[in-house]
This record gives structure tokens, C-alpha cells and sequence, in this order.
């Protein structure tokens, strides 16, 4: 297939899977939320009258629930109209986006030239660092990236699943949302899963939304002891400590964007910089400038 086609198929394909998954979320928010909504009052209420027998009809506890009530209802309409708002932002976003397609179909279909002319900027002693240098931290964010789409995809097949067997409304939505949350290692599963917790909790009561908060912990657990050294430990090669801090000190300077980018930068600085700095010896790599070598396919 001519390159050109192949990366205009591709970032079609992407375009269209990413657009499919956020106009079903979207949709079955919207389309499930009302009832969502319904539910969530209806356990209010039952908690105020369980509560009521054993405070004795507290004039506190009846405020309350009352005012909790009332909000709940009174912002029903809001919670749906900030639904449809969040998907509204997208339509701003298509500067943003036509931007990134553009930049992307010609990374994809001429890298090769366009990381060649970058090394014309440096001179023939330091060109082989460099180039090895890159190689080396592109393997880095090539291995962080599917290590964490394998982590989270396992976060929200399993919190998915919970949600299902627990009868909880949205569970595809906020399995999605378990899925890019976990995109922030060790914590980002774990506060989206807080949002399935709240809403098994407004449909289902205590028992299921203490069994849900029990599945996010043990895979909380599963991740910092088996996944992230197996899987992230293999791609980017860090210890599950130095991720820990990584992401802490990227959520104190940048926030969340801070926590996501914080350790494919680590990998890419701890794989990149002893090339650069000659402790280590630079690895045989075909410069992107330079033709394929032919051989048997």
C-alpha cells in the first residue's frame, strides 16, 4: 500500500474508533442519568429512614437528607445539560485537532526524512549519539505506551465486569472512564473508580458499593505489585518506587497532565541521557536519514 494511503487510512481508523467510543459514552450517559438520578434519591431516602429509627427522628439528619434530596432533584436537568456541554467542548477542539491530524499524517508517513533533517544539525562526531540517543527514547515511550494500555485495558475489563455482575447503571461509561483514568499509573484507577463506587452506592446500597471499592483496591494492589513491575517494569525499565515518585512530583508541578506525562518523560530521560552523555556506548541503529538496508522480508 503507497505510504500516503496507508497513514490517511490510519489516522482515519483511529479518528473513528475514538469518535465511536465517546458518542456511545455520551449517549448512554445522557440517555441513563435521569435514572441514574432516580435511584441515587430513592437510597437517600431509604438511608434517612433506616437512619431516622436509630436517631430517633433527628431533626439534623432529616435536614439533611432533605437538603440532598432536593439538590439531587433540582439538578437533575444540569447534570445532563453538563453531559451534553462537556461533549459540546469537543466542537472547539477541531483547531486542535485538524492540527494534530496534520502533524501526524506526515510523522507517519515521512519520519524517516523529517528525524534526518533534525540530525543535520549536528556535526558527524555527535550525529551517531544522537541518533542512537533518539532511538533509544522512542523505544522508551513505545514500551510505556503499550504497557499502559495493557494495564488499563485489565482495569476496566475487570472494574467493567463488576459493574455488571453489581447491576450498576453506566457501566460501560464509566469502565471507559476506569480506562483513561488509568492512563495516571497507581492512582488514576482508583479515583475513576470512585465514581463507580458513588454511583453503585446511589443504585445498589452499601453492600455492592463496598464490594466495588474492594475490586478497585485489589486491582490497586495488582497493579503496583504484579503489573507495574511485569509489564511497565519490562517496557520502560523502572522500578515501581521511582514510578510512585515520578508521578507524585509530576502531579505537584503540572497536576494531572503532570502525573500523565511524568513517567514517560523519566523513561525517555533515563534511556536518552547515558547515550548522550557517553556512559553508554551507542547502540547500532539505521539512521532515519539513511536507506533501508534490503533484505529478506
Amino acid at each position: 500500500m503507497p505510504g500516503q494511503l496507508a497513514a490517511l487510512l490510519t489516522l482515519l481508523l483511529a479518528l473513528g474508533v475514538i469518535g465511536e467510543i465517546g458518542y456511545l459514552v455520551v449517549w448512554r450517559a445522557v440517555r441513563e442519568m435521569p435514572a441514574l438520578i432516580d435511584q441515587f434519591v430513592a437510597t437517600v431516602q431509604g438511608v434517612r429512614d433506616k437512619l431516622q429509627g436509630m436517631a430517633q427522628n433527628s431533626p439534623q439528619l432529616n435536614q439533611l437528607t432533605n437538603s440532598v434530596t432536593h439538590w439531587l432533584q433540582r439538578h437533575r436537568s444540569d447534570a445532563i445539560g453538563l453531559i451534553t456541554t462537556g461533549a459540546g467542548y469537543t466542537v472547539e477542539a477541531v483547531t486542535a485537532l485538524v492540527l494534530t491530524l496534520f502533524i501526524s499524517f506526515f510523522l507517519l508517513y515521512d519520519a524517516r526524512r523529517i528525524w534526518g533533517w533534525l540530525l543535520r544539525a549536528f556535526g558527524e562526531p555527535y550525529r551517531t549519539r544522537v541518533d542512537s540517543a533518539g532511538h533509544a527514547a522512542w523505544d522508551a515511550i513505545t514500551g510505556y505506551v503499550r504497557g499502559t494500555v495493557a494495564i488499563a485495558a485489565i482495569h476496566a475489563v475487570v472494574i467493567g465486569v463488576a459493574l455488571v455482575l453489581l447491576g450498576t447503571p453506566l457501566a460501560g461509561p464509566l469502565a471507559v472512564l476506569v480506562f483513561f483514568g488509568s492512563f495516571v499509573p497507581l492512582a488514576g484507577a482508583v479515583v475513576a473508580g470512585g465514581l463507580a463506587v458513588v454511583a453503585t452506592l446511589g443504585t445498589g446500597g452499601w453492600v455492592p458499593a463496598l464490594i466495588l471499592a474492594g475490586v478497585i483496591l485489589g486491582e490497586n494492589q495488582l497493579e503496583a505489585h504484579v503489573l507495574q513491575p511485569l509489564i511497565m517494569g519490562h517496557s520502560v525499565r523502572l522500578h515501581p518506587l521511582a514510578i510512585g515518585l515520578t508521578v507524585t512530583a509530576g502531579t505537584l508541578v503540572g497536576g494531572v497532565i503532570g502525573a500523565v506525562v511524568a513517567v514517560p518523560v523519566a523513561a525517555i530521560v533515563y534511556r536518552a541521557l547515558p547515550v548522550l552523555t557517553g556512559r553508554e556506548e551507542p547502540q547500532t541503529a539505521v539512521s532515519p536519514a539513511a536507506p533501508v538496508p534490503a533484505g529478506p522480508r
